[in-house]
């Protein structure tokens, strides 16, 4: 359930013009200072773990929520490790949506 809140908000975002996607672009965010909110998929690979580490100043990093083709299918890329987000209004939402527990295996 976490999972499709997260997509859910992301998809705004971007519809929204407000998603940053791809390695390139988050890093660009990051390079002028603009201290985004990455979402890094759990399974990225151990070298774009280590270059997203070094990355400062953020709001915050969420890696363990997504995995690759979960974010690649939902963004309608054919690859997708890593997306980055300014907008306050977005961050709060996401934000507020990881601090909720879990309800995948609650009956709603």
């Amino acid at each position: 359930m976490r999972e499709q809140k997260l997509i859910g908000l992301m998809g705004l975002a971007r519809r929204a013009g407000k998603l940053a996607m791809g390695f390139n672009a988050v890093e660009h965010l990051v390079r002028h200072g603009d201290r985004p909110l990455v979402i890094v998929a759990r399974d990225a690979g151990a070298s774009q773990r280590n270059k997203i580490s070094h990355w400062t100043p953020l709001r915050g990093l969420v890696d363990d929520v997504l995995d690759k083709d979960m974010m690649a299918q939902a963004m309608g890329r054919e690859k997708l490790v890593v997306v980055g987000l300014t907008d306050p209004g977005f961050i709060k939402g996401i934000r507020r949506e990881l601090e909720k527990p879990d309800t995948a295996d609650s009956d709603d």
